[in-house]
């Protein structure tokens, strides 16, 4: 099966590189288009990308992102300008297959190859979102109460159906290129028929009307079979039901960045270091070449001297970030400015070593077969509830609940930001950090053992030893804990 992507920018030559498509960054932008073109690699062996001109030149001559082939699209979407359809694209890319294809979109993560059910299918979509009428209902009144003129088997659903269910387009394509190609058509016809409503109105919200609206109706009308890679009856306006696992635990399935996600800075740092773990060459390729020409990337990247002195802040500065007045304990009671200074000094060594793990904790399914130990150069302190409540409605500017559990401020130099970083962590978290000061290092069934018998309500409940899983793995990437073999544990 061919597979293939699509990116038009519409941004002049001298600015594609600086294009962020959605994204916080233009180097997000493109770490999350070679990110899905390497996951695709692996699973099927070519990938080609459709884009305007110049895009391929910042793709395959300055980023060298390792398409197989590229094809120029003409600029086409002059004559569309002022309508916001910028699926319009994709659409130009569909109609140009002739034989079986699956279309990805360049912030689509394929981490398992889909089954031959669904790659074997007539017609391939991401899954059927089952819309609660925050937005497809209401695009498609307003473009009708517009004038806009609709095939009559989407006024039929419309009229019979209160609830719209649509074909999501992350990944859209099949084996039945006929269908496809009339499908491609109905979309073509009906924005030639629209053109003045569409630029008068100007709502992106119809690219999901004639793309993923139009493809479920006539799939369902032409009983085409179908391949999804999820199922199941879902909420289209919520999105938290998509499998958007950025923790750092080997990955299954897919991931879409779609809607808000994409501008998450927690999906910035797991773009960055997913692309890093696959390709460092590639990686540091597209941070320095974003860096020399002004690019500013938000995370620190101290271990390439790229961006060291943009983050540097003075020792004074970081005792502002967050008062963290309270009662150190014993062995962690650095101060502030040690550790500012600790940072200064070894942001190089930090930010590799927390690398290290990072890349580690992507190929280990679960932590049975390693030990876990405090940190050395953190500061732990114990704050009071009171403390904690005025903090947090200073900074929330609203009431929040009383905490129940002790709290922990754990400062941290961390390399990302050039920061001295301060959290606090209550919980679960805490009765890690009081099982390894009181017992040494342990390992996770000793942690889990600790946790239930200061907690006995625990029990021996189910869910913890997966969510002691995956909190470990946070608190090693946040260089609160670090890790080392059972076999080579002292």
């Amino acid at each position: 099966m061919k597979i293939v992507q699509t990116f038009y920018s519409y941004a002049d030559e001298t600015g594609v590189l600086g294009d962020s498509a959605g994204f916080l960054t233009p180097d997000m932008n493109w770490k999350s288009m070679a990110l899905s073109c390497l996951l695709l690699k692996q699973h099927f062996g070519s990938v080609t990308l459709y884009c305007n001109e110049r895009v391929s030149k910042v793709v395959s001559e300055i980023l060298k992102i390792p398409y197989d082939n590229i094809v120029i699209i003409p600029d086409f979407m002059e004559i569309y300008e002022g309508c916001n359809l910028w699926a319009l694209p994709k659409v130009y890319t569909y109609s140009k297959q002739t034989e079986p294809f699956l279309h990805v979109d360049c912030d689509w993560f394929m981490f398992e190859k889909p089954t031959e059910k669904i790659l074997n299918a007539d017609v391939i979509g991401q899954n059927i979102e089952y819309d609660d009428q925050m937005y497809n209902r209401r695009t498609l009144e307003k473009f009708i109460l517009n004038g806009c003129l609709f095939p009559d088997w989407v006024l039929k659903d419309y009229h019979t159906h209160p609830i719209l269910r649509v074909i999501n387009a992350g990944i859209l394509g099949g084996n039945d290129i006929e269908f496809i190609q009339t499908y491609v058509k109905e979309i073509n016809d009906f924005i030639d028929k629209n053109l003045t409503i569409l630029r008068k109105t100007n709502d992106g919200f119809i690219n999901s009307i004639y793309e993923q609206l139009f493809f479920y109706l006539m799939v369902k009308e032409n009983g085409r079979s179908t391949g999804f890679c999820t199922e199941g009856d879902k909420l289209s306006t919520k999105f938290d039901w998509l499998p958007v696992n950025l923790s750092y635990t080997p990955k299954s399935g897919y991931m879409h960045l779609l809607a808000d996600v994409k501008r998450r800075f927690s999906t910035y740092v797991f773009v960055s270091r997913y692309l890093h773990a696959l390709s460092p060459e590639l990686s540091y390729r597209i941070t320095r070449i974003c860096s020399d020409n002004g690019i500013h990337p938000l995370i620190n990247y101290p271990h390439w001297d790229i961006y060291s002195s943009k983050f540097i802040h003075h020792p004074n500065v970081m005792e502002n970030d967050l008062n963290t007045e309270g009662r150190p304990l014993k062995g962690f009671d650095h101060s502030l400015c040690h550790l500012g200074k600790h940072l200064l000094d070894n942001a190089k060594i930090i930010s590799s070593n927390i690398q290290s793990v990072v890349s580690l904790l992507y190929t280990i399914p679960n932590l049975k077969e390693y030990k876990f130990d405090l940190a050395k150069n953190i500061r732990i302190s114990e704050t009071s509830k009171e403390q904690t409540l005025n903090y947090l409605e200073n900074k929330l500017g609203e009431k929040v609940s009383e905490f129940n559990d002790k709290i922990y401020v754990i400062s941290i130099p961390d390399s990302m930001l050039m920061k001295v970083l301060n959290l606090m962590i209550v919980g679960i978290r805490v009765n890690i950090i009081d099982c390894i000061i009181s017992n040494g290092i342990q390992n996770i069934e000793q942690i889990a053992a600790y946790i239930t018998d200061v907690n006995p309500s625990i029990g021996a409940s189910e869910w913890l030893m997966p969510r002691l899983d995956n909190i470990i793995r946070g608190m090693l990437v946040s260089g609160i804990l670090e890790i080392k073999p059972c076999n080579n544990s002292q």
